[in-house]
């Protein structure tokens, strides 16, 4: 590496520099108190990224475990519309947990916009759900398969409340 040679003992890198490395003077590292120190910095990038990712699996994790989440899935495999749009077998994805106009949950209401594949097609099912309360699980109102070329109703029970927007996505 480089170097500027400012005294007998000092010496100024051009580059990054490691306190306490084999060409520092012992003698002037000891009186100036210096630790030996490393260059951080892939460490923190693989740390960060692996703990993002592990956070996002245990809030997918969670989003799974929803009752709404696993009914809906039921009812899903149950529809024998729904089999034939998709083709089976049908295949769930992640929800998209940025996604919050699609992905959400409320004080009384929810909804999840799940992708789902199959053999023939592919699209996302929208579970909207809803609860009395907040000490009670939600239950779902309203399950719509979203395609290419059609959006079929699958589910509802009249209780979810649609705001226009979803009624102009919908025909």
């Amino acid at each position: 590496m480089p170097y500027m040679l400012i005294s007998t003992q000092i010496r100024l890198e051009v580059g990054p520099t490691f306190v306490g490395d084999g060409e520092s003077d012992k003698e002037l590292m000891a009186r100036l108190r210096a630790n030996p120190s490393r260059q951080l910095g892939n460490e923190f990038v693989a740390m960060g990224s692996t703990a993002l990712y592990l956070a996002q699996k245990s809030v997918q994790r969670k989003v799974r475990n929803f009752p709404h989440y696993i009914e809906s899935l039921e009812i899903v495999a149950a529809h024998d519309r729904a089999k034939d749009a998709l083709g089976p077998p049908i295949k769930v994805g992640s929800v998209d947990l940025a996604d919050r106009r699609h992905n959400f949950v409320g004080k009384t209401t929810s909804m999840l916009r799940i992708p789902v594949t199959g053999t023939i097609s592919g699209g996302y099912m929208d579970v909207m759900a809803v609860r009395d309360d907040q000490s009670k699980p939600f239950v779902a109102a309203k399950i719509r398969l979203i395609l290419d070329d059609a959006a079929i109703v699958i589910y509802d029970t009249g209780n979810w409340k649609d705001s226009g927007a979803e009624k102009a996505s919908e025909s």
